[in-house]
């Protein structure tokens, strides 16, 4: 039997004088890893471009994790607004707030939602702008509402992230790349995948 009000788990001290809230999306005051522009493909689609990374990271066969990291930049190829992360054990995806160089990251849960990589193209379809507005982006949301956006990339989208979730000869090289690349944006950027106590 489950614990209820009338038969609660045996009690302990308390794990510290934090309570836990419901988690709608953690805020994190850095900046993500740039892109390996070597293996991306991009899709431009009018006033936005979205570019498939076929990443890689880990220092061993055992220790490797390979997907796609699908990244929504304005036309120019120059902001980024949206990432979403289908690689490693916890899928993910992330607001990137430019303005200050923080994003914002949700976990994905494909029990509830399905396979991740369906999901994210559903979302660019149908609900791009708003997606756009909770990065921070309001003119680059107007802009794709007043003038629409080139979806016909989509089915290519697709196509580039699930081809980036097969095992490729080259893997542990571009792990590799991928892990080299993570150590030196560390080194310039060192409060990356750090996260203060009680800031999410």
């Amino acid at each position: 039997m489950g614990a209820t009000m009338d038969n609660p788990p045996p009690p302990t001290a308390p794990l510290s004088n934090r309570q836990v809230d419901t988690i709608r999306g953690q805020y994190h005051k850095f900046a993500l890893i740039p892109m390996l522009e070597e293996h991306a493909t991009w899709f431009d689609a009018g006033p936005v471009s979205i570019a498939v990374e076929a990443r890689a990271l880990g220092d061993s066969p055992e220790r490797m994790v390979r997907g796609p990291s699908i990244h929504v930049f304005d036309a120019t190829h120059s902001d980024e607004y949206l990432r979403f992360d289908v690689f490693g054990v916890v899928l993910h995806y992330h607001y990137i707030h430019n303005e200050t160089n923080h994003n914002t990251l949700w976990g994905y849960d494909p029990d509830t939602n399905g396979p991740m990589i369906p999901w994210v193209v559903s979302a660019l379809r149908d609900r791009l702008p708003t997606l756009l507005r909770r990065a921070g982006a309001d003119r680059l949301a107007k802009d794709v509402e007043e003038q629409g956006w080139d979806t016909s990339v989509l089915p290519a989208v697709a196509a580039a992230a699930t081809a980036a979730l097969a095992p490729r000869e080259d893997d542990m090289k571009r792990a590799k790349e991928g892990m080299d690349w993570m150590y030196r944006w560390k080194a310039v950027h060192p409060q990356f995948n750090t996260v203060g106590e009680g800031e999410y």
